[in-house]
């Protein structure tokens, strides 16, 4: 091969080096790579978008003791809508939800347990890049499907994942506390009479909450599903359906009554039988759409008055 030759093969390898760089890098910031043996680039990670709201710091009065106050120490961000449909189905390859109890992808996912929950919010920090909060024996989050998750209190699988932990230092995504729950549906406002999230005592409630289908009651849903998530209006903080729609799963373990006294920072007793959730559904009447109401299921429970929403640091 003569001189000339070898440059322009030098020049040709040179310049096949820098566009296969290039087009690698272009794959790492579009989500995409080319895998050896692929034919074309590839998707690798699903894309949800959570619209975050932040919650301030602050301290309220959460029952009727005027001496029982729950303080929020650091302020933290909530999702402004209810987990949908399609995002839970991007992140965990299915769709539980009753589909003849909801108008869409678009509504809040349904029919899923406390341990779909925390499994939506481990993956979805994973295709983040962030670091989960939960742990649970045994169980490997980057592979788990959706079929290994619970679905009734058979052992052993039951009692691993009640044993679940939480780190809180984590920045991942995670349920909110039920004193956060509680402190975000006021609108971090110190009223824990609040009959549904957004009040102001004079406003309507039929304008902020999807609920009491079959009830009776002013304002009522007389439609016999969810409807798509920010249907109605926000409360103070831009968080929609915090009252109506469907029920949102805590973090916390159900226990009556709260401890008396000053909590700070709660995260609920250790263990229990049932976890908390809050703030009513399409399904349940006004009365169930207050800020201080609380109900209790099982972890394993799938109702399509049950989902969840998030929070982050």
């Amino acid at each position: 091969m003569r001189l000339e030759n070898k440059e322009r093969f030098v020049h040709i390898n040179v310049g096949m080096l820098i566009l296969s760089i290039a087009i690698q890098l272009l794959f790492v910031i579009t989500g995409c790579s080319l895998d050896e043996g692929d034919s074309a680039p590839t998707v690798k990670n699903p894309t949800v978008t959570i619209n975050l709201k932040e919650v301030p710091a602050g301290s309220f009065q959460r029952d009727s003791t005027t001496t029982n106050i729950s303080v929020i120490t650091f302020a933290f961000r909530m999702s402004d809508k209810e987990i949908t449909r399609a995002q839970f189905s991007a992140i965990m390859g299915t769709d539980p939800s009753d589909s003849t109890r909801s108008s869409g992808s678009d509504d809040p996912v349904q029919r899923v347990n406390w341990y779909h929950a925390i499994a939506f919010c481990n993956k979805l920090s994973i295709v983040e890049g962030l670091t989960p909060v939960y742990s649970v024996s045994g169980v490997n989050f980057n592979t788990l499907v959706f079929g290994d998750i619970p679905i009734d209190n058979t052992e052993p699988a039951y009692s691993t994942w009640n044993a679940a932990t939480a780190n809180w230092s984590a920045d991942g995504y995670r349920l909110p506390t039920e004193m956060e729950w509680m402190w975000a549906a006021m609108g971090a406002v110190d009223d824990y009479t609040k009959p549904f999230a957004g009040s102001n005592g004079s406003n309507a409630i039929g304008d902020y909450a999807v609920f009491g289908y079959n009830s009776g009651d002013t304002g009522a849903t007389t439609t016999q599903r969810s409807n798509q998530v920010s249907s109605k209006l926000p409360n103070e903080l831009g968080l929609y359906d915090m009252s109506g729609n469907i029920w949102e799963w805590n973090w916390d373990w159900y226990n009556l009554p709260y401890p008396a006294g000053t909590l700070t920072d709660y995260p609920g007793v250790a263990t229990g039988t049932y976890r908390v959730a809050r703030g009513g559904s399409w399904s349940f009447p006004a009365s169930y759409c207050t800020v201080a109401i609380r109900f209790d299921y099982n972890p394993y429970n799938q109702f399509s008055s049950l989902g969840f929403r998030v929070v982050r640091p």
